[in-house]
């Protein structure tokens, strides 16, 4: 009997149990409708009584199923791996990897000749090929010879007369979750569910011979263009070209997106068009420090932005929210992107795909970045801190909220000291003053646990000793070097969140 039958039997066990107490509560139930009002009738298994039991048995049945869907460890996953990419040799076959899911046999491929394609294995990772065949994934392409094959970039391959494209890991549409239940897990078994999986997609119509990348996932044929193979109806593949992204700290100049392009006519996202933007105006950026690949748009022609595909509105709640202008970007000083005009401080709820109003506008002028988190605007000084609340229940210990917030520094009006060097000449920070107030600006953030853009200085020479160290950030805390500002000496003034659903909130 193997691991998996053995895994499986107390899921059965489970199933008859339910099916047991079913059928139960339907003989009770009837035989109380037939000895109503009698003693017999009432002195019965209650349905209520089964209740419990119920819970249990169904409790035990959802523990089955994710115990079953754990992949444990494969044993190809000690194989010998072929390039950086999803293939592996062990015991004289060829396996892939799907991430989450474990290690998936191909039990045609040729393992004494299979292997990437040589100049292009970093492109080519979800794509092989032996002497007979070319694979996507565990998918041999039918009609593509190896001796023929053209790799074209990024998942695109073509023979000349045909073309496809290999998708990184996308849902798999025939995949059920029963699957998980009923089919063997063995890394052998061609029924190993995949609820993930690569995905080849032919390229039709397509002038095979003259398909080029663009970028990323785009490619165009001169005539045509696409996105992961599937056709942008009415792109001008001859005019298809990347969009550049705005610099920033983590974006040099020059750089440019990987999934807003435009030709003469359209901007397009992840294959979307935008209808109304206009092409030549089109920027793309991205937040600084951002680890979600967040991406949004800007139609310099008409000020306005996008969030992907989506159009920030011209009004939310009936409060004007067009003409806005970008106040922050940067995922290490605020949890949100900061947006502002004449109405108010703007952000993107990223967990409900909305606009949303943080305040009403609480600069006295125009405000001016002194560094990313930290402006002024002729009167006062304002400064960004991020707070990451969580659950403290016995059984939830999950993300609530991602917050920023914007703290006033009245009559503040803030003057450069210097920068603190660190290690090496490294800069770690800048000095501020306020007043008589010194203050200091360091120069990482929320990743480095500050939280907080701007901080008080109690011991300035304490401060440029502690910068040497390596831990740095820790030390200047221990030592009393800086301290947060607080309500005695600042005013919050604008509130930013995200609220996250709690971890037994998936039934909802």
């Amino acid at each position: 009997m193997t691991a998996m039958t053995l895994l499986k039997l107390p899921i059965v066990v489970c199933l008859l149990a339910l099916l047991a107490l079913l059928l139960l509560l339907v003989k009770r139930s009837r035989m109380s409708r037939g000895q109503e009002g009698s003693a017999a009738g009432r002195a019965g298994i209650k349905p209520w009584l089964l209740a419990p039991a119920f819970l249990a048995v169904a409790a035990a049945f959802t523990v089955s199923i994710l115990l079953s869907r754990s992949t444990g460890q494969d044993a190809a996953s000690n194989g010998e791996s072929l390039g950086p990419g999803i293939y592996a040799r062990y015991q004289g076959r060829i396996y892939m990897n799907i991430g989450g899911q474990g290690e998936y046999l191909l039990p045609d491929a040729d393992a004494a000749s299979f292997g990437p394609f040589p100049d292009h294995e970093l492109d080519s990772r979800n794509i092989g090929r032996d002497r007979n065949a070319v694979y996507c994934g565990s998918q041999a392409i039918v009609q593509l010879r190896p001796e023929q094959v053209r790799f074209v970039g990024h998942g695109y391959v073509s023979d000349g007369n045909r073309a496809w494209y290999c998708t990184w890991e996308k849902d798999n549409a025939s995949y059920h979750w029963w699957q998980d239940i009923l089919n063997s897990r063995d890394e052998d078994s061609p029924e190993k569910p995949r609820f993930r999986d690569y995905v080849l997609v032919p390229l039709e119509p397509v002038h095979a011979a003259d398909l080029k990348i663009v970028n990323a996932a785009y490619a165009q044929d001169g005539v045509h263009a696409y996105y992961e193979g599937r056709l942008i109806a009415g792109a001008d593949g001859a005019s298809l070209q990347t969009v550049k992204v705005t610099s920033g700290q983590d974006h040099p100049e020059g750089y440019t997106d990987d999934h807003y392009v435009r030709d003469g006519r359209h901007v397009y996202f992840d294959g979307v068009p935008l209808p109304e933007a206009h092409p030549a105006a089109f920027l793309a950026f991205m937040p600084d420090s951002d680890q979600w690949n967040t991406r949004y748009g800007l139609d310099k022609a008409t000020g306005q932005f996008y969030a992907g595909a989506t159009p920030f509105p011209a009004k939310v709640d009936g409060v004007d929210s067009s003409a806005l202008h970008l106040l922050v970007a940067d995922r290490d000083r605020a949890n949100h992107e900061l947006f502002y005009n004449a109405s108010g401080i703007w952000f993107w709820d990223y967990q409900d795909q909305a606009l949303k109003r943080g305040c009403a506008y609480p600069f006295a002028g125009t405000p001016t970045m002194l560094s990313s988190g930290i402006w002024i605007d002729g009167r006062n000084a304002f400064f960004s801190r991020t707070i990451d609340d969580w659950r403290n229940g016995r059984n939830d210990k999950s993300l609530a909220a991602r917050k920023t917030q914007l703290w006033m520094l009245p009559d503040a009006e803030l003057t450069k000291v210097a920068d603190l060097p660190g290690k090496n000449g490294h800069v770690r920070g800048t000095l501020w003053k306020g007043g008589a107030q010194l203050y200091f600006a360091p120069s990482i953030g929320q990743n480095y646990f500050l939280h907080d853009a701007l901080y008080l200085v109690r011991n300035e020479e304490g401060l440029k000793r502690d910068l040497l160290t390596d831990h740095y950030y820790v030390t200047i805390f221990k030592s009393e070097d800086v301290e947060r500002l607080d309500s005695s000496d600042s005013t919050v003034v604008c509130r930013m969140s995200s609220d996250y659903p709690s971890m037994w909130a998936f039934w909802k």
